[in-house]
């Protein structure tokens, strides 16, 4: 037999379940995830305003909303019910509007920290009912959508949801399908049904009793406020007379207690399979955003092959850099002693600008050849990523714009193509003396060889450097992948902002479900 579950130890849990859920986010908008967000928001609303407070103070008084479409009157039934007009009834409401929490005085201290106080707008009244926080929630079919948001939220936070209809509107598709997901999800509800013409009175509740009983709600309050007429202000006393007795009535019999008694016992059985549920869809997004990093480092698979492949073959000095160094190196030219391997005469040794700017040249050849090259990657690589962001059944729209605007094509290549004659100069500095060359002429040759012009490849044994050809392809090919790596990586920074959270929390309090309640 279970030990049995005090409220102290099931508060501490419904504490750690609110934490867990505050850390399961669903961010990624795919299949199902707009539900199952609904669904986390309306868990944690259900626990942090209306369940927990319970456990941890015993003395709190019941929550009723009023609740129902536009129009029908809830603001007139609530400051009638009040006794005195506190919140705004009109058929045109203002662009925002206020929840009106009415307590009465003694209450009001047991409210102190209450979550419900975040929603609205707190008025303490000697006309209100002791034991009873009555909340006048915005309309379910509001134009704006932070307002119907909100009504909703205050729907979860209700230890009672009183939905109030009319007599003209109570077959209305929006309200009525939150008053069948309010039975389903165990909320105990009462209906209001305002503005009743007597002579259809008898006709009206046989209706209505008739579509509540094919919801199950066939034992729910169903009270009739007859129609006022024409009028401003306050309904008439007899007419909110029964409304007024049915509240005293719940306040006087502790009805508050038996409330969330009955929620609780209607929502904990299946807590255990949301939390499942939720753990699952976190794991899924988490999963999702994965697959997505993943996606993106395939799509540079084929741009690094073809970059690095070029670079270790030396096929990036084909055309141009070849012609340039024939042009420089054929007899007589600048390069031609090189070409034979042969030292300068004695009067042009130590002349190197000219031979520099000659290979200089060569190697600005080699260098665009690359220029070209990586360009050409990054756009593959680039559009590569968005086509299979794209075809994802994640909706990807705003993660690739993001993407894509951290690839700034001219900066990769730049600091691409500076870092390697950064690896140039490294590579050469330990080089021995040679008539032919300064410091960025011997680079420059090593970066013409390492591209593939044939003849700077044979010049490297002149200068003592052929061993140096093998390692400059080898960075080359590095820096090639690192330049398309970046493209990469902007678009993992982007899914590297987006905040999953943890679906391994949201099992575990699953399982101290099953063991405790």
């Amino acid at each position: 037999m279970k030990p049995r579950t005090t409220s102290r130890q099931l508060a501490d849990l419904v504490e750690r379940t609110v934490s867990a859920l505050e850390n399961a986010r669903l961010p990624l908008e795919m299949p199902g995830s707009r539900e199952l967000a609904e669904s986390r928001v309306q868990l944690l609303t259900q626990l942090e305003t209306r369940i927990l407070p319970h456990l941890r103070t015993a003395e709190l008084p019941a929550v009723v909303v009023l609740g129902g479409s536009s129009g029908a009157g809830k603001s007139t039934l609530f400051n009638s019910v009040l006794g005195t007009e506190i919140s705004p009834a009109s058929v045109l409401r203002p662009t925002t509007r206020t929840p009106i929490i009415a307590v009465h005085p003694d209450d009001a201290p047991i409210l102190k920290g209450h979550a419900l106080l975040k929603m609205g707008q707190l008025e303490v009244l000697d006309s209100a009912l002791k034991g009873i926080v009555l909340v006048d929630a915005p309309d379910l079919d509001s134009v704006e959508a932070a307002n119907r948001e909100l009504s909703h939220r205050l729907l979860d936070a209700a230890d009672m949801w009183v939905f109030v209809t009319t007599a003209s509107r109570y077959g209305d598709a929006v309200a009525w399908r939150t008053l069948e997901d309010a039975n389903t999800r165990g909320m105990t509800t009462a209906v209001v049904l305002n503005r009743v013409p007597d002579r259809s009175r008898l006709k009206i509740r046989m209706d209505l009793q008739a579509r509540l009983a094919k919801l199950g709600l066939d034992e729910a309050p169903l009270l009739l406020v007859s129609d006022a007429g024409p009028h401003e202000g306050l309904l008439p006393e007899e007419l909110i007379r029964p409304m007024r007795e049915w509240l005293d009535s719940m306040a006087n019999s502790h009805i508050g207690k038996a409330l969330i008694s009955r929620t609780t016992e209607a929502m904990f059985p299946a807590l255990r399979t949301q939390l499942i549920e939720l753990a699952e869809a976190v794991e899924l997004q988490a999963n999702s955003v994965q697959d997505l990093a993943d996606r993106a480092s395939i799509a540079a698979a084929q741009p690094i092959v073809k970059l690095t492949t070029n670079a270790k073959n030396g096929r990036y000095g084909q055309g141009a850099p070849t012609t340039s160094w024939l042009s420089f190196a054929s007899t007589g030219a600048t390069l031609a002693s090189l070409a034979v391997g042969e030292a300068p005469g004695f009067f042009r040794r130590h002349d190197f600008a000219q031979r520099d700017a000659a290979i200089t040249t060569v190697f600005d050849a080699v260098v665009s050849a690359l220029r070209v090259g990586l360009q050409q990657g990054i756009f593959a690589t680039d559009e590569g990523i968005q086509y299979a962001w794209r075809e994802d059944i994640v909706e990807t729209s705003e993660y690739c714009e993001r993407g894509h605007a951290g690839v700034v094509v001219d900066e990769i290549v730049a600091e691409t193509i500076a870092s390697w004659k950064n690896d140039l100069l490294e590579l050469t500095a330990g080089a021995p003396t040679n008539p032919w060359f300064g410091k960025h002429g011997l680079a420059a040759l090593l970066g013409s060889a390492a591209g593939g012009v044939a003849g700077a490849e044979k010049a490297l044994s002149s200068v003592k450097l052929q061993g140096a050809l093998g390692p400059a392809r080898d960075l080359l090919s590095s820096r090639l992948e690192e330049g398309i790596q970046r493209v990469v990586d902007s678009y993992r920074a982007v899914l590297d902002q987006i905040k999953v959270g943890n679906g391994r929390q949201l099992r575990v309090r699953a399982s101290e479900y099953l063991d405790r309640v």
